[in-house]
């Protein structure tokens, strides 16, 4: 399906500090946490899956099949040099630009409360996600892997898998982050897919 709606997205704005609302109320504005501080937050280009449009697709179920020899576990965020090292390597490889006191922020100084951290069938550390949850919604805000599953599956199930686990938890939303036919164009094959636009919440 065509990305015309999305070519105008209007102005973005950066540096918004949001006051006496809550962090599912600003999510529900279009908002999204800036990465190098805490409590301040940009407008561009949001999107998410609203839970209760909640159905897996041919898709998705193509992706977790595809994904099934991979194990995760879902732990409270923490940070140490062993996951600096890790990630600062892939990111070199991958080519991001992601500094290393970016990833100190959002480790370690962020609202981001949870961490996925997933394996290979060795055992072997292959990615991490970074997320935020409460009692309404998640939001999976940052995602680090092995460049060597690059433009591969696993990309797409860590989003996914946030997802289906926060369907799980009876939550109302699962915020994506930017969506554009630049930008995360894969997530609109997400259940329940929604994005910001003028103000409002729109389905594809």
């Amino acid at each position: 399906m065509p990305l015309e709606p999305l070519s105008d997205k209007g102005v973005k704005v950066f540096n918004l500090n949001p006051i006496n609302t809550n962090i599912a109320d600003t999510y529900a504005k279009g908002l999204l946490p800036q990465r190098n501080a805490k409590n301040i937050y940009y407008q561009e280009s949001s999107c998410r899956a609203n839970l209760e449009k909640y159905k897996l697709s041919s898709e998705n179920k193509r992706i977790l099949n595809k994904t099934n020899e991979f194990t995760f576990e879902i732990i409270p965020i923490y940070f140490n040099l062993n996951i600096q090292k890790t990630i600062f390597s892939w990111l070199k490889i991958l080519k991001w630009d992601f500094p290393i006191s970016s990833l100190k922020t959002i480790f370690s100084n962020h609202i981001f409360n949870y961490i996925y951290v997933w394996y290979d069938n060795n055992h072997n550390i292959i990615a991490y996600s970074v997320c935020y949850f409460d009692d309404e919604i998640s939001h999976i805000a940052y995602v680090f892997y092995n460049p060597i599953y690059d433009h591969g599956n696993l990309p797409i199930r860590l989003v996914l898998q946030t997802i289906i686990d926060s369907k799980e938890k009876n939550l109302k939303y699962c915020y994506l982050g930017r969506f554009s036919k630049d930008t995360g164009y894969y997530k609109r094959n997400m259940p329940g897919f929604e994005y910001y636009q003028n103000n409002i919440w729109k389905t594809l």
